[in-house]
């Protein structure tokens, strides 16, 4: 570069950006770079945000005046410039466009007699304008341009990488703040929950103080989605935190556990009689009443929430599960007592004897860990084999394990009701319909005829009518190139009784998924109702197929139960097949597949592949 000078100036807005200012600092310091090194009389730069340009800093008064005529007016050269990222050259303003009659005349009248303004520009935008004035008229050189686009390039590149930089501070603080939020109320989510309280109580024991806990769970809320809709209740949520944490201390943590569950977590209490603390939890417990007290409109409608309460006290050695489970426990009493003796809207304290309690509340903890192991990576889909008579594997059935931190792999059974009853049903099954997908396009390639061509993906009645169900299933698909008839999906007799699973069998019948009905003859549908579906396999449970060696009643049921399936034109599966005689017994009856651990144990799939690639 030849001008020595505009190095320095170029080295000094590196020095500006590389340090701690802000883009405004930026672009005061182009001004003044602008004004020593290109040989003008004045000097402005502005920014544009919004599409509105705005005066960050002149270096003259009558440049000044004129660029906040400018910004007021959301015309003149610095307008143009940004909106066309093209520079604005007046060499004379006497002679200058009329397109900006009141800041044109403002400048003559001011002794400017000439501008540049150039756009900083990138990625297709003006991020602002530098406006250089003289004061007599005259031509702006090839020099002068390039030197003023000069510095207008090194500025924008300066503030792109600001902007790229404080966008990515906000999206890691966004990102933080989801991480330990709830979405809906903003109030701490669980994580954060068991973060404060595990360090309020390591706290009270070092200081010998007193934390407590209080659950409450809205009285009646499933009422709430059921007759004003989900937005109604998520109306009914927000509203309730915000007027929960008014009522509280500043110092106390209100946060959402799930659902209609929230928390109050109230530290540093002084050590007092029990007499004392269960006065203050009385107080804390009224203020949230009478906040809750107040009806929410939903449309037309007045609404009055009420919830019941439990809580439960520290006592110096307590873990953060025990105490929330204590403070849950004492809720669930209260919710379930004897109307003529509690009610609705009720509040309950605990102590450390829970042993009524404890199977209830390991469900609710484990339903509560349940939200955890997707996002966890603690979930696996085991496949088991469904072959024909002749023992060629025709399908398999995916099912669902949880590989649960404490309790080692949990079967479907033992967690997938706790499921059912949340929202993580939902997103659960959408990842077993991916899984089983992936699956089965790895054994396509990897096994090429030997491999099972469908695999079934158990449904709830709440999946099945999930508006999203169809775009998840479309997008497994495509995103493994399989085709429908390569993805069963099975839903258990009992959930036929919702009325809307039937057009959501239709509809997945219309894409050209095989269908299957599970424990057939165990539930409550009737032959009428079982005609309607549009299934083309019926399991019959394993109830039946036990004992079938040597139960007469049992072979008469399954005999029975084989011939309505077959006069449905259902192909029939015998489930829990575990002996030779069986598997005999059964095919006998009629049944086209087996399935059991005769015929193979459920297994990961790549144990699978090692078995039939062998």
């Amino acid at each position: 570069m030849e001008n020595p000078t505009l190095v320095d100036g170029v080295a000094d807005l590196a020095a500006e950006a590389t340090g701690p200012s802000s883009p405004d600092d930026l672009l005061r310091r182009l001004v003044d770079v602008a004004r020593h090194h290109l040989g003008v009389d004045g000097a402005g730069a502005l920014a544009v945000e919004d599409g509105a340009v705005r005066l960050v800093h002149a270096d003259d008064e009558a440049v000044e005046e004129v660029e906040r005529l400018q910004q007021l007016l959301q015309e003149g050269p610095c307008r143009d410039a940004a909106d066309t990222l093209a520079a604005v050259v007046v060499d004379d303003l006497t002679a200058a466009p009329g397109a900006w009659p009141e800041p044109t005349a403002r400048a003559l009248e001011l002794g400017l007699g000439s501008l540049l303004a150039v756009p900083l520009t990138s990625r297709g935008r003006t991020w602002g304008v530098l406006e250089l004035y003289r004061r007599r008229p005259g031509r702006w050189s090839a020099d002068d341009l390039a030197a003023a686009h000069l510095l207008a390039h090194v500025t924008v590149s300066y503030l792109v990488m600001a902007a790229d930089r404080d966008e990515a501070r906000r999206a890691h603080a966004e990102l933080s703040h989801r991480s330990t939020h709830d979405p809906l109320t903003g109030l701490p989510n669980r994580v954060l929950l068991f973060d404060r309280l595990e360090h309020a109580l390591s706290s009270a024991r070092r200081h010998e103080r007193t934390v407590a806990v209080l659950f409450i769970d809205l009285d009646r809320f499933k009422a709430v989605n059921d007759t004003f809709g989900h937005a109604a209740g998520d109306t009914v949520l927000a509203t309730v935190a915000t007027r929960a944490a008014a009522a509280l201390r500043e110092e106390d943590t209100l946060a959402r556990l799930a659902g209609d569950e929230f928390v109050v977590l109230c530290e540093d209490l002084p050590r007092a009689e029990p007499a004392e603390l269960a006065a203050h939890v009385r107080a804390v417990t009224s203020r949230l009443r009478r906040a809750l007290a107040e009806p929410i409109r939903l449309g037309g409608t007045e609404l009055v929430v009420s919830a019941s309460v439990g809580a439960a006290l520290s006592d110096g050695h307590r873990s953060a599960d025990e105490l929330l489970a204590d403070a849950d426990g004492a809720m669930y009493q209260v919710k379930h007592s004897r109307p003529e003796e509690h009610g609705r809207d009720r509040r309950d304290e605990r102590g450390a004897d829970r042993d009524a309690d404890r199977p209830r509340r390991s469900a609710r903890q484990l339903q509560r860990q349940l939200a955890g192991a997707l996002p966890h990576h603690q979930l696996r889909v085991h496949y088991q084999p469904i072959a024909d008579a002749d023992g060629r594997v025709h399908a398999v059935e995916a099912l669902l394990r949880w590989q649960h931190p404490e309790h080692g792999l949990l079967p479907a059974a033992r967690f997938i009701d706790l499921a059912a009853g949340t929202e993580a049903i939902v997103g659960i099954g959408r990842w077993v319909l991916d899984q089983a997908c992936a699956q089965v396009a790895r054994w396509e390639r990897e096994l090429g005829g030997r491999a099972p061509r469908t695999a079934y993906v158990n449904l709830s009645a709440r999946e099945l009518v999930d508006p999203g169900l169809t775009a998840a299933v479309t997008t497994a698909l495509r995103t493994h190139h399989l085709q429908p008839e390569q993805l069963g999906l099975e839903l258990a007799e009992a959930g036929f009784g919702d009325p809307q699973v039937l057009p959501g069998l239709r509809e997945q019948q219309r894409r050209g998924h095989p269908l299957c009905v599970d424990d057939f003859g165990t539930g409550p549908s009737s032959l009428s109702r079982l005609v309607e579906l549009p299934v083309t396999m019926a399991k019959i449970d394993q109830s039946f197929v036990a004992g079938l060696e040597h139960d007469a009643r049992r072979g008469a049921l399954v005999d029975a139960v084989v011939a309505v399936a077959t006069r449905l034109d259902l192909r029939v599966t015998a489930e829990g097949v575990e002996t030779a005689g069986q598997a005999d017994r059964a095919v006998a009856a009629g049944c086209h597949y087996l399935q059991g651990h005769h015929c193979g144990a459920p297994q990961p799939g790549d144990a699978l592949s090692a078995l039939w690639g062998g």
